[in-house]
């Protein structure tokens, strides 16, 4: 989708320029020339390298980097206090039913192999710095999800009496 009087999207821009980034990287580990061809990625002439199968290689490589930083950058974010719904929203799975469940899953995947996932993910809290160990967002109370937090943990107590507050329980 073209922006405003056919001026490209912020979205657009990032995606080219990650294309651009992508080649250059293929450029310096394979050694490869470029020229100018049409691409079927692109639809358009433009700048590729001599071989495609280098350019395959640098996506393949990047691909895995960028999804082990994706769960990496997920459990940080439920350590900086992010919800697991929140997390769905920035993945694309805030349209979808459950998407909380279907974010920790997604993080929760070994290895980036479909139907293969650990049972809980850890990240550290950055209200009591302690390694917490989440089982996802499946139970109710927040001890039964979330276990690691230190006993004066802040943020943890927080969800607690938000917990107590939204259902009535332990009053």
């Amino acid at each position: 989708m073209m922006g405003v009087i056919g001026e490209p999207t912020d979205a657009e821009r990032r995606v080219w320029q990650a294309r651009d980034m992508i080649r250059a990287l293929a450029m310096q580990w394979f050694g490869q020339g470029e020229s100018h061809r049409f691409t079927v990625t692109t639809m358009r002439t433009g700048l590729v390298l001599s071989d495609p199968l280098d350019m395959l290689r640098a996506t393949v490589l990047v691909r895995r980097v960028a999804s082990a930083q994706e769960r990496a950058y997920a459990c940080d974010a439920r350590g900086a206090g992010w919800s697991w719904a929140e997390v769905a929203g920035v993945l694309g799975f805030a349209e979808w039913d459950e998407p909380e469940v279907l974010a920790f899953e997604h993080v929760a995947e070994r290895g980036g192999r479909p139907g293969v996932r650990r049972e809980s993910v850890s990240w550290r809290c950055t209200s009591c710095e302690q390694r917490v160990t989440d089982t996802g967002p499946f139970g109710s109370h927040p001890t039964d999800v979330e276990s690691g937090h230190a006993e004066a943990c802040a943020r943890h107590r927080a969800e607690i009496a938000a917990w107590v507050e939204r259902t009535g329980w332990g009053q």
